[in-house]
């Protein structure tokens, strides 16, 4: 196959620049297409010159100019139409974002489709079209700040997602996206801004502004010390499970009581009660960590990573599983005080109904709303709160439990006087 030269490769340059062709790239695409064409002609016995001839009557009346002109008509209205679109995925986006927010915030269903859909489109389709828009229209110098802006933006808007989905890695995606924007996109273009400003204390002011609100956002994000929040309230309930453990110790007091028919009774109450709320903690931290019940139980408290997600907790226990609703544990809790009470002389019931640790008949009021039990204490309720609930109930059921015990144990000596006396 022929192949042109040097010299007629720049002859055709020459020409296609001289005939209104000012876009390098398409310049380099006409050169290419015009040159192969020449050498198929040649190939087929015409010379150079015809075949150049041959070739650019190919263009029409209009010649390679035409040709430009069509070409930026077509990229226009692909602009045009890509700007559309863009700004079609971003608008419906924002509204996701926004209405995902205001249900989140107000507690009503759909928050988080909304939510998950609103990232997404931003992240994955509005974000990557107005790089690839950015990229086209700027020279090569500023690639680095756009897609510096854009790994900012991306790494930012999916943190955001996580942290508020209490899905794991949401601190590092945020961190990532927060130093690509404060490393990369803020230095580069107030540098850029400053070189070609007429004011440049104005702007140098400006970027100095904009990394302090990086720098502020940054640790306001305070990841120690949330860690150190979330170990607090982790304590607490650890330490409200060891007093249950140290509760617990009523051996002695059943044995001297001799498997009285009230002893029994109390026995099984006690032990129901504390196998029931044992179970739905258990289930919860599986649950809400994605672990089995095997391993929630030998999970230490303060290790759990996922203590302030309350969405799972709020899910089973005001779901369809009766069996770990928070109404099927009031209805055990209920049936415990009852027992209880069945285990005091009739004459004192009232007084020691009084005394007795869960009051379940109280409304409770939360910003103006009123709300019975169940709902005070569990919903909505971060899974370390719900855990140390729970080992609270534990604890106040083995306090009852003592307190019965002994007093069972004064009736013999309260009905028969020392002798002598």
């Amino acid at each position: 196959m022929a192949e042109l030269n040097e010299p007629q490769i720049e002859l055709v340059s020459a020409y296609i620049r001289q005939h209104g062709v000012a876009s390098d790239d398409l310049h380099d695409d006409l050169l290419d297409h015009v040159c192969t064409s020449i050498e198929n002609l040649i190939d087929g016995g015409s010379s150079f010159e015809e075949a150049f001839a041959k070739t650019i009557k190919l263009f029409g009346p209009g010649g390679l100019k035409q040709v430009q002109q069509q070409t930026f008509e077509l990229l226009t209205e692909m602009n045009v139409t890509m700007k559309k679109t863009a700004f079609s995925f971003g608008l419906t986006s924002t509204f996701l974002l926004l209405a995902g927010t205001i249900f989140k915030l107000l507690h009503l269903p759909g928050a988080a489709v909304m939510l998950v859909l609103g990232a997404g489109v931003l992240a994955l389709i509005y974000l990557p079209l107005l790089l690839w828009h950015k990229l086209k229209e700027s020279p090569s110098d500023e690639y680095l700040l756009h897609i510096s802006g854009f790994v900012g933006l991306t790494l930012t808007t999916v943190g955001v997602l996580f942290k508020i989905m209490h899905w794991p890695g949401a601190a590092v995606m945020l961190l990532g996206g927060i130093s690509a924007l404060a490393v990369a996109y803020v230095p580069v273009y107030f540098f850029k801004k400053y070189k070609t400003s007429a004011n440049k204390s104005i702007t140098l002011s400006s970027g100095l502004v904009a990394m302090t609100c990086l720098i502020l956002v940054f640790g306001m994000m305070s990841f120690n010390r949330s860690e150190n929040f979330n170990r607090g309230l982790s304590l607490v309930g650890a330490e409200l499970d060891a007093s249950a453990t140290r509760a617990a110790n009523n051996a002695a007091l059943y044995a001297k009581l001799q498997k009285s028919p009230e002893s029994e009774a109390v026995k099984s109450a006690v032990s129901t009660a504390i196998n029931r709320v044992e179970g739905l903690r258990l289930h919860l931290i599986a649950e809400t960590e994605g672990i089995s019940l095997d391993e929630a139980r030998a999970v230490e408290t303060y290790s759990l990573t996922k203590q302030d997600n309350y969405d799972i907790p709020t899910h089973i226990l005001f779901g369809d599983q009766e069996e770990r609703s928070a109404n099927a544990l009031l209805g055990v809790l209920e049936e415990f005080q009852g027992e209880m009470l069945q285990a005091y002389d009739p004459v004192i019931r009232d007084e020691m109904e009084a005394i007795l640790p869960f009051d379940f008949n109280m409304m409770y009021e939360f910003r103006g709303n009123e709300m019975d039990w169940v709902t005070y204490h569990f919903y909505h309720i971060p899974l370390s709160s719900v855990i140390s609930q729970l080992s609270k109930m534990q604890l106040d059921i083995r306090n009852a439990e003592t307190q019965v015990l002994l007093y069972l144990l004064s009736q013999p000596t309260a009905s028969g006087p020392p002798s002598g006396s």
